[in-house]
């Protein structure tokens, strides 16, 4: 456990350290980004694919930890943590194609303006 702590304190400030010595580039980052977002607000960046990336992120993270818990520690702890993070990650990806899905027939009915059907219409459509 100290391990883990010892290593979690050294990435964080690791991390401080890189941010303190970056800042004038990260400033300087962040305002070209803005320009650019207004000039063309279709280059934003939303705010679903930032929550999906963090829930990714953590999945792999936690199986990580799953790895070194079944190598190190008990192997009968593998199912439920990675039974805890993948029915989450599972919901964020349904979700998020479930959203695109949705925003993609939007945009269809937009552009093909004598398309006379619903968008629930098309809801049933499928890739095949």
């Amino acid at each position: 456990m100290k391990e883990i702590l010892c290593f979690a304190a050294g990435f964080a400030l690791a991390a401080i350290i890189m941010i303190i010595l970056n800042r004038k580039a990260i400033r300087a980052a962040r305002k070209k980004r803005k320009q650019e977002v207004q000039k063309d607000p279709e280059k934003k960046i939303q705010a679903t694919k930032i929550i999906v990336f963090s829930i990714m992120v953590t999945y792999y993270a936690a199986f990580i930890v799953a790895v070194w818990v079944v190598i190190a520690r008990d192997i009968y702890q593998l199912s439920s943590l990675l039974t805890f993070t993948g029915g989450v990650s599972a919901f964020a990806v349904a979700f998020y194609c479930w959203k695109s899905k949705a925003e993609n027939l939007e945009k269809i009915k937009k552009n093909n303006p004598e398309i006379i059907a619903s968008l629930t219409d098309f809801s049933g459509m499928s890739s095949q």
